[in-house]
């Protein structure tokens, strides 16, 4: 038995004389080849599935996978490079994030082994990026290799100037001078709740072998797979006159604490991938006073920024100039995003065709039930429908791609399963 990799999207056959279908895969899934060939065709088994794969559709080499996971109003992605690291990026607000890795590597199988998890990226420690990661963390069968975060912790009401730390005017310009590399910088007592159990997670866990402060002077992370480069684009912290790095404070809270995620350039051979966290106006525009790291900002793939919000820079989305576009939000809590500004800027500064999607958008719904009710008082004499409804389909977006082709795929409800874009040709810068 060998492990396969479908070079293209394919049919699993219930067995290899007729066309019965038991399964739809898409590029780059993982199979294992049975060692039985009959009329073209090889037996393999997908997941719990058994069944026949057209042999010609099998490949020995994996592709760099990205899963864009539907967390709702949050972040999370999951990339499996090549040499078969593995990398999260944010966990979104709520357990989604473990629920998929569980679904993934099915670790409610007594049997399952170990999970590691090469590298795990707070981008920033909002409720929607840092809350699902403490799960993460904490299931029994994951285990986190390296951390690397924006160095900035969240404290309680009243300890410092503000929730980020203590502020600092120096030549006429604020800085937020409070900051953290190691847990040893951080009193447990002063941290906010949020951060505080993340802190516990990690130390539980035990098996963290190295947690870090990252900023664009970091440069490159190595995650020990040479097929691919991760490089470190954002934070970019300000030199003080006495030598220490500062983080320029946003005005406030938010804007600073998004301003300030950490932002990822990942690249396989032709292919280049930008996770941006939550960046705003702000953040952008500080990025690309530096002309070394607006050079960087051009990418393939677009995680966009802050959930498709209105605070956002037209300048830095024409630095990236992406082809294909994520933006990852849900209705619980409603901001209105993706805003249709921001909608509109992506698809003006993309590579055409652009392809943009959203996992609020990507997931499906299906109808409950229905009942004749009553409104709030006042409207007795006026029932109203309503309809109850339940999530079918998560919304998440897959794109794999071997270096050079790009693919982007999301599940549907219909009977063809997969709505699936292949870019044999990415566009050229166009911006």
């Amino acid at each position: 038995m060998a492990l396969k990799y479908l070079a293209r999207n394919s049919v699993l056959y219930k067995d290899s004389q007729d066309n019965s279908a038991a399964d739809k895969l898409i590029y780059g899934e993982e199979v294992e080849a049975l060692g039985s060939e009959e009329n073209g065709r090889t037996e393999v088994r997908f997941r719990s599935k058994t069944g026949w794969i057209n042999t010609q559709h099998l490949a020995d080499n994996p592709v760099l996978e990205i899963y864009f996971i539907d967390v709702g109003q949050g972040d999370s992605t999951f990339i499996v490079t090549p040499g078969r690291m593995k990398i999260l990026v944010d966990g979104g607000e709520n357990d989604r994030a473990l629920r998929f890795l569980a679904w993934k590597y099915r670790l409610e199988d007594p049997a399952a082994q170990q999970v590691m998890i090469d590298l795990l990226v707070l981008t920033h420690a909002d409720e929607d990026h840092i809350n699902g990661l403490v799960h993460v963390i904490s299931h029994p069968k994951i285990k986190i290799k390296q951390i690397i975060h924006n160095g900035l912790a969240t404290f309680k009401a009243g300890i410092f100037d503000q929730r980020l730390g203590n502020i600092g005017t120096i030549n006429g310009t604020e800085y937020l001078v409070t900051s953290h590399d190691h847990f040893d910088d951080l009193n447990e007592d002063q941290l906010s709740t949020n951060f505080r159990r993340w802190k516990q997670a990690i130390e539980a866990d035990g098996g963290v072998v190295d947690y870090r402060a990252v900023n664009s002077s970091t440069g490159f992370i190595d995650i020990g797979d040479s097929s691919v480069t991760l490089e470190v684009i954002g934070p970019k912290l300000d030199a003080l006159p006495d030598g220490k790095l500062a983080y320029r404070w946003f005005d406030d809270h938010s804007h600073t604490i998004n301003g300030h995620s950490v932002v990822l350039k990942l690249a396989y051979n032709d292919i280049s991938v930008l996770l941006a966290g939550d960046l705003n106006t702000d953040g952008e525009e500080h990025l690309l006073q530096d002309q070394q790291m607006a050079d960087k900002m051009d990418a393939n793939v677009l995680k966009a920024p802050h959930h498709g919000s209105h605070d956002f820079s037209r300048k830095w989305l024409d630095a990236v100039n992406p082809q294909i576009s994520v933006i990852s939000s849900g209705d619980d809590t409603d901001h209105g995003h993706p805003r249709a500004v921001f909608l509109g800027a992506i698809g003006n500064s993309s590579r055409q065709p652009a392809y943009i999607f959203s996992t609020e958008i990507a997931a499906n719904f299906v109808k409950m039930e229905q009942e004749l009710g009553r409104e709030a008082p006042g409207s007795d004499d006026h029932p109203t429908l309503r309809e109850l409804y339940k999530r079918r389909l998560h919304g998440m977006i897959n794109v794999r791609t071997n270096g050079k082709t790009l693919y982007a795929a999301r599940r549907v409800a219909s009977p063809y399963m997969w709505e699936y874009y292949v870019i044999d040709n990415p566009a050229p810068r166009s911006k």
